[in-house]
C-alpha cells in the first residue's frame, strides 16, 4: 500500500464516534455501552478514531514515527468491530487493512520484540505431535493417503497432546475420513503474522499451503483456532472450503448419540476471528444448545460481542494488559449470573483464564464436546 493509498483509505473516516459504542438502541448497564476494549481502557488516541487520525498524519508526512503512537497501535487487539460496525453505516473505513499496513510499515525498532519472536513459532513445525492422530484412523495426504478433508494444525495444537487426542477421538466418532499432514505439516500460520506485519512471510506460507491443497485435491480444512481460519479465509487463493471446528461438531451432534452434559447455565464469548472474521456465530450456538446446556448471552454478544482483549498481539505484548481487557468481559459475564464461559479459541481461554473471578471457569467446546461423547 502506498502511503497515497492510506491517505485515501484514512480519509474515510469522518470521526463520527459510532465506532466506539454498540448498535443497540438501549443499554442495561453503561459499563456495556462502548466496544473498544483499548479506548474504553485507555485514552481517546487509543480508540478507533484517535487511530485513524494518526494514520491520516502518518500518510501526510505531518507526523514521525515515534514510541506514543507505536503504544497505542499494538494496544489496539484488531477486534473489527470499528470496521464492521462501520460498515454497516453510510461510510465504510477499512480500518483493519490500515491498521495491518501501519504494522507493516513501523520502523522495526519500534516492534514489539515479544510479538517478532512470536513469529518463528507461526513458520516452524519442529517439535509436532501429530503423530497421536494416526492411532485415531486420521491419515496423511502427503503419505499418498487420499482424504479430500482436512484438519489444519495450528500452533496452538500442533505440539498439544491433550487437545490432539480430543479431536482425534471426535473425528473418529464422526465416522468421517478426515486427514492431517502429519509427516511435512502446513505452515500454522495464524494472525501473529500479520500482528507483526509480517504480510511477507505470510505470502510465503500461504503459497506452500495452496500449492499442497492443490495438489492433494484438498476440498475442505477444518481449523481449531479462529486465528488460523481467519487468515486462510482472507489469503487462501486455493478452491479449499474453510471451516471452524464448531461446524464440524454441530453436524456430528446431529448424527451421532451423545450425552446431555449436567452443569450450571453458562455464557458463550464469541471469538472475534470466529465470528467477525469468519462470520461464524450459529455453529458454536448450535453445539451449546446441543449439549443440553442453557445458555445465558451477554449483552455484548454475536456481530457486537466484546474482545476478550487477548488479539491483535496484545496477550503476547502486554499480557497485563491483556488482563485488563478482560476483566471488563468477566464483568459482564456475572452480570447474566452464569459463572462459566465457554469459547472456542484457545487465546480466549487463556485469556479469560488469567483474568477470572473467584468461582469464574473458562471450559473449551472442544473439551465439553469430547465430554459428551465419553472421552476419558
Amino acid at each position: 500500500m502506498t502511503r497515497e493509498e492510506l491517505l485515501e483509505k484514512a480519509l474515510c473516516c469522518n470521526r463520527c464516534g459510532s465506532c466506539r459504542g454498540v448498535s443497540q438502541d438501549t443499554v442495561p448497564h453503561q459499563d456495556f455501552s462502548t466496544q473498544c476494549p483499548s479506548g474504553m481502557t485507555l485514552f481517546g488516541a487509543y480508540e478507533p478514531a484517535g487511530l485513524m487520525y494518526s494514520a491520516k498524519g502518518l500518510a501526510l508526512g505531518a507526523l514521525e514515527w515515534d514510541k506514543n503512537i507505536a503504544d497505542a497501535l499494538y494496544s489496539c487487539t484488531l477486534c473489527g468491530y470499528c470496521e464492521d460496525l462501520c460498515s454497516r453505516g453510510y461510510r465504510h473505513t477499512p480500518s483493519i487493512s490500515i491498521l495491518e499496513e501501519l504494522r507493516r510499515t513501523i520502523p522495526e525498532n519500534l516492534k514489539p520484540k515479544n510479538l517478532t519472536k512470536a513469529v518463528k513459532s507461526t513458520t516452524t513445525t519442529a517439535g509436532n505431535k501429530l503423530d497421536i492422530l494416526k492411532s485415531f484412523g486420521i491419515t496423511d495426504p502427503g503419505e499418498g493417503k487420499k482424504a479430500d478433508t482436512i484438519l489444519f494444525a495450528d500452533r496452538s495444537i500442533i505440539a498439544n497432546q491433550s487437545k490432539l487426542k480430543e479431536i482425534g477421538f471426535l473425528i473418529q466418532k464422526s465416522g468421517k475420513k478426515i486427514g492431517c499432514f502429519m509427516n511435512d505439516p502446513l505452515p500454522p500460520v495464524d494472525t501473529t503474522l500479520m500482528n507483526a506485519g509480517k504480510q511477507d512471510v505470510l505470502e510465503e506460507c500461504m503459497e506452500e499451503i495452496d500449492t499442497l491443497l492443490e495438489t492433494h485435491g484438498i476440498k475442505q480444512v477444518i481449523c481449531y483456532s479462529p486465528e488460523s481460519l481467519s487468515v486462510l479465509v482472507r489469503f487462501s487463493n486455493s478452491r479449499a472450503q474453510f471451516v471452524s471446528i464448531t461446524q464440524f461438531y454441530a453436524q456430528l451432534l446431529k448424527k451421532k448419540a451423545h450425552k446431555k452434559l449436567k452443569m450450571p447455565a453458562v455464557t458463550y464469548q464469541d471469538p472475534c476471528h470466529l465470528g467477525r472474521y469468519a462470520k461464524e456465530y450459529v455453529a458454536p450456538r448450535q453445539v451449546i444448545a446441543g449439549l443440553g446446556l442453557t445458555l445465558k448471552e451477554m449483552w455484548r454478544s454475536g456481530d457486537n460481542s466484546l474482545c476478550c482483549g487477548a488479539g491483535g498481539g496484545v496477550l503476547v505484548d502486554k499480557p497485563k494488559l491483556a488482563k485488563r481487557y478482560a476483566s471488563n468481559r468477566w464483568n459482564e459475564a456475572k452480570a447474566t449470573g452464569a459463572k462459566i464461559i465457554v469459547t472456542a479459541c484457545p487465546f480466549c481461554t487463556i485469556n479469560l483464564n488469567q483474568s477470572k473471578p473467584k468461582g469464574g471457569k473458562v471450559l473449551d467446546i472442544t473439551s465439553l464436546m469430547a465430554q459428551a461423547y465419553g472421552y476419558k
